[in-house]
């Protein structure tokens, strides 16, 4: 069975089972038979129990066909508007936001208010639940889609207007005139020599709930549908959200960033006996790194 993202689907809770540095989770069960992993840290509030029914949405679908589930949150419904405590007002340079409030489960979440002197501390605020991600409301005060005109995959050029720091992690800041448009990790694009001033060309992945773009830097380095050789550094194994055991060969690619490229068993025992490198397809990029498939017509070297 295919899982659609977007589409909700009952799982019933049979068990949790404790994964090696990746810490504990419910093992999930669906009619037709497939079984998948929830991280429990994220719904410890949920009072989730083995036996319990519950509705889950497929947040994502990634290039190997990992599924990953969102439960369906016990107090709010996306699209919705609830009120929140307001707990303080704040003003950073650039930062998408300028408020925080407190959620039914006590939890802090960071919000952009389009008057924020117009709010005190300890009142409530109305705001969208604009998606559930991974147990917390991503909220927004305006329910209009300012960035509509963008649409997915499509490309936009953006200027580096800054480097802040937010949550102790330092970002590019983005703009497209005096707009702040995104913001990404600068750990991520380190090795792309991005400056400020810079104009650069990003692909639209989506949009936050502050209506702030989502986006990937064009890579320096490769072009999607492109194949390239990959140094091999190892063959390793891991356990999908579905439980099942995957091998991937772990390649570096050109900055010296390590990539897993999912292979069969019959791929892992040939891969053994080959070169130190192999022809890979680049299908995709998520923060800075290419994500790849073993190229078809793939020769050893």
């Amino acid at each position: 069975m295919k899982f659609e993202k977007g589409t909700w689907y009952s799982f019933s809770i049979i068990g949790k089972t404790n994964i090696l540095e990746k810490g504990e989770h419910y093992i999930l069960s669906h009619e037709s038979g497939r079984k998948m992993l929830l991280n429990a840290e994220y719904y410890v509030k949920y009072n989730l129990t083995i036996g319990q029914t519950i509705q889950c949405r497929v947040d994502k679908v990634n290039c190997t066909g990992q599924v990953f589930l969102e439960p369906n949150h016990p107090y709010y419904t996306e699209g919705e508007t609830y009120d929140f405590i307001l707990l303080r007002i704040f003003s950073t340079d650039d930062s998408f936001y300028n408020a925080t409030v407190s959620d039914f489960f006590a939890n802090e979440l960071d919000v952009y208010l389009n008057h924020p002197d117009d709010f005190y501390p300890n009142q409530l605020v109305s705001l969208q639940v604009i998606q559930i991600k991974k147990g917390l409301p991503i909220l927004s005060q305006s329910t209009i889609d300012k960035n509509k005109h963008f649409e997915d995959n499509a490309e936009i050029k953006l200027i580096v207007k800054k480097i802040a720091k937010h949550n102790s992690e330092d970002y590019y800041i983005l703009c497209q005139g005096a707009q702040v448009m995104s913001k990404i990790k600068v750990k991520h694009y380190k090795d792309y020599g991005f400056d400020v001033g810079d104009d650069i060309v990003c692909n639209i992945l989506g949009k936050e709930g502050n209506e702030r773009l989502i986006v990937e830097p064009k890579s320096p380095f490769y072009q999607i549908g492109g194949v390239y050789l990959f140094t091999k550094q190892s063959i390793e194994e891991y356990i999908n959200l579905e439980g099942a055991i995957k091998k991937v060969i772990v390649v570096l690619d050109l900055s010296g960033k390590k990539c897993g490229v999912e292979i069969s068993e019959y791929e892992a025992f040939s891969q053994h006996k080959n070169g130190l490198t192999i022809k890979c397809k680049v299908i995709g990029f998520r923060k800075g790194r290419p994500q790849l498939e073993i190229d078809l017509d793939n020769e050893e070297c």
